[in-house]
């Protein structure tokens, strides 16, 4: 196993990363000061997959949690379950020493951390993230949220976790679709921080794709260690850390385009991604063999879910209420090049307008 730091001083918390994280919780989070028995939230798929060894381990050391048990899937990621969580928490008798943990995907710690930074004006939660693109992405970092009809995770605080403890044995139980989306976000990274880190994907790409235990580690350490390094420069995305949006702004609408049903979430940000960085061509900020590589390296990965069919005009109302929109200007996180990333803040609408009809007619073309 291997331990980062997030270092935000008083908040600051361990990320543990390695095959059999699950069997050692106990030990951890004690250590950590935790002594009383969680409140383990999860869905069913996880619970069968993977809650045998994490509840035994925290069993073992703090005596039998309670578990709330939510739906399995985006669509879930919303009020009506959060309000099960509440109740869940209520009927547990849980106070304001009570902590929860997160066993599952990305839906399972937005919601769980989200309901845990409100729950009494806050308790402490543990991520304990399954899949691929939950230990790389949205475990670190302290965003929480749900979605609403408007727009993704537009209702949400900043609730740091107290730890994440990923389990790399748990990535061998993906689809490869699943696997794939979130080896968009370890792309991510590299893209807006780190030529290395794309370079090694370039190269390793079959042997993380086949989960090899080395490969693997090495591109989740990296990317956490990218997206730890961020959060500690800017925790509150005041300015560095809107850079971890790269590929989001384009994602998000996709997905609210098609009703968060087409697309998983890594798969929307990779063609946001694809999106940003030809928008960044057509800019005169990017050279375009460097955007003609970065496309490639993606569609290695996986056969990306076709945009035949999604509305151009529902994907611009959605940019329109993106969250880093700033008094109706839509901004976005661009490359200067691969490694090096920015937001911009004065985009023309009427371009971005007439490159979002033209980049799905496009993209459509090429499928």
């Amino acid at each position: 196993m291997k331990r980062l730091l997030v270092d935000l001083k008083d908040r600051s918390y361990p990320v543990w990363v390695g095959a059999g994280v699950h069997a050692q919780a106990g030990r951890i989070l004690s250590r950590l000061g935790f002594d009383s028995p969680p409140i383990v939230v999860s869905n069913a798929k996880v619970l069968r997959l993977h809650g045998e060894v994490l509840i035994a381990a925290l069993q073992k050391t703090f005596g039998s949690p309670t578990l709330i048990r939510i739906g399995d899937g985006e669509q879930y990621k919303n009020q009506k379950t959060l309000a099960q969580i509440y109740e869940g928490l209520f009927r547990a008798r849980a106070d304001r020493h009570s902590w929860i943990v997160a066993l599952g995907g990305g839906v399972v710690g937005d919601v769980a951390g989200y309901a845990a930074a409100t729950f009494m004006r806050g308790i402490p939660y543990v991520g304990v993230p399954t899949t691929l693109l939950s230990q790389v992405d949205s475990s670190v970092g302290g965003k929480v949220a749900i979605n609403v009809a408007h727009g993704k995770n537009l209702i949400g605080a900043f609730h740091q976790p107290a730890a994440v403890l990923s389990d790399t044995a748990t990535l061998r139980t993906l689809p490869a679709r699943e696997l794939a989306s979130g080896l968009y976000e370890v792309v991510k990274c590299g893209a807006i921080r780190s030529r290395r880190l794309l370079s090694y994907l370039e190269s390793r790409l079959n042997a993380v794709l086949a989960v090899e235990p080395r490969e693997t580690a090495h591109a989740i350490l990296e990317a956490v260690r990218i997206k730890a390094d961020v959060v500690a420069r800017d925790e509150r995305e005041n300015n560095l850390r809107a850079i971890l949006n790269f590929g989001h702004t384009v994602g998000h609408a996709l997905e609210a385009a098609s009703n968060y049903r087409r697309f998983k979430h890594g798969e929307a940000v990779a063609w946001g991604m694809i999106a940003a960085a030809e928008l960044s061509v057509s800019l005169g900020k990017m050279k375009a063999e460097e955007a003609r590589r970065f496309a490639q390296l993606i569609q290695r990965i996986e056969a990306l879910p076709s945009l035949r069919g999604i509305s151009a005009e529902g994907v611009w109302r959605a940019l329109r209420h993106d969250k880093k929109s700033v008094g109706g200007t839509i901004r976005m996180v661009l490359l200067q090049s691969l490694g090096h990333a920015q937001l911009v803040t004065d985009l023309d609408p009427g371009h971005l307008r007439r490159f979002v009809t033209s980049f799905l007619n496009s993209a459509v073309m090429r499928q």
